[in-house]
């Protein structure tokens, strides 16, 4: 089932594309967002991670409704060629946190390395 959502997004003409940059603190973070207003489908693809020390991890979030929503810990840049699905909804929110390894139960604002409104 996701594997066809997937395919849908991707070669939907309505499915806005939409580059993702890290900020000051990972600057060479890369992704792509890909989101269907119509089929209410979103998703993610990091293509690159900058290193971190083996104390720290990258990890994906979304505000949805105002719920912070944890996606869970992406492991390494190889992890990151696929597509990660994300919660649809109005005016949410994707982030990308550096958090201890392992992953947090909430994220760490100032840690924020990357977000894009969908």
């Amino acid at each position: 089932e996701d594997v066809r959502n997937q395919f849908i997004v991707l070669n939907n003409p309505k499915t806005k594309r939409l580059n993702v940059n890290g900020n000051s603190k990972a600057k060479e973070l890369k992704a792509v967002a890909y989101i269907n207003p119509v089929k209410k489908l979103s998703y993610i693809n990091v293509s690159k991670l900058p290193n971190l020390p083996d104390d720290q991890c990258y990890q994906l979030w979304a505000e949805v409704n105002g719920e912070m929503l944890n996606l869970g810990v992406i492991k390494e840049a190889n992890d990151s060629e696929k597509l990660t699905a994300l919660p649809y909804g109005e005016n949410a929110i994707g982030y990308i946190t550096i958090e201890p390894t392992g992953g947090n139960s909430v994220p760490t604002i100032e840690n924020i390395v990357a977000n894009i409104r969908y």
